[in-house]
């Protein structure tokens, strides 16, 4: 009998979608978890309801590296929340490296596979990362994902790092335009247009980098962020030029 080819993983929403539906099948109940746990897991929530990002991932890698049991699902309670704080920090490679080091019996499971589709993303400034953030959202909002607290602290942290990407994107959508219609900013930031204003107004306060004319649509960078790409003084971590790249890559498809 001659075998057809492997099926390929679940990469789009509605794959990761329908993975999710049967969560509770294959997702192994959280039991038995470390007894640290119980002291860590209410610190992390602590840093994670004062934004403090740093604190989390700190937290969660001295947790992750010190804990017996490695090969036990209960390790998802802290790898999950450390794999998106290091997103919001843009910290994107750790994040990567720290799902690289589940072994095959936890990294096969759904809610792995959907984080590391989403930090691929990430990584590679895909326009798809708000489908990806979207499927891991949709996964552990579902009733029958086993750990309700983990999927709380997923949603929020997820709501945290897309919020990041989008300020990111519009920051550095100044170094590419000198002037951006608001139905294109939309596209971007997939957010309708009152959003767009909201995210681009904050831009403005805490940046400085965009003014808008609610007359014409138009938001345009300011002058000294454009002075500082024509002087090459800005300087870019390889994180946010890989961003720089996501917004270029769009530039030239939807101009092109």
């Amino acid at each position: 009998m001659v075998n057809g080819p492997p099926t390929p993983p679940a990469t789009t929403p509605a794959e990761l979608y329908d993975e999710g539906t049967s969560a509770a099948e294959v997702f192994p109940p959280l039991a038995n978890r470390p007894e640290m746990y119980q002291t860590v897991i209410p610190l992390m929530g602590e840093a994670i309801a004062k934004h403090d990002y740093q604190s989390l991932v700190d937290l969660a890698e001295e947790t992750d590296i010190s804990t017996p049991n490695d090969r036990h699902p209960s390790r998802l309670l802290i790898v999950a929340p450390m794999v998106l704080g290091y997103l919001v920090r843009d910290d994107v490679s750790l994040a990567r490296f720290a799902l690289l080091r589940l072994p095959d019996s936890i990294a096969s499971l759904p809610l792995p596979r959907a984080l590391m589709a989403l930090v691929t993303s990430a990584m590679n400034r895909h326009a798809t990362i708000y489908d990806q953030t979207a499927a891991l959202s949709n996964l552990v909002a579902q009733p029958d994902f086993v750990e309700n607290g983990l999927g709380s602290t997923i949603s929020t942290l997820l709501s945290a790092f897309i919020d990041h990407f989008r300020q990111r994107t519009f920051e550095l959508l100044s170094k590419a335009y000198t002037s951006l219609p608001l139905p294109l900013a939309c596209t971007y930031l997939a957010l309708a247009p009152e959003q767009v204003i909201s995210v681009g107004l904050l831009a403005a306060a805490q940046e400085r980098s965009w003014s808008y004319d609610p007359s014409t649509q138009i938001f345009s960078p300011k002058t000294h962020v454009k002075a500082n790409l024509r002087t090459g003084s800005l300087a870019l971590s390889s994180s946010s030029l890989s961003t720089f790249h996501f917004v270029a890559d769009s530039v030239a498809r939807l101009e092109g």
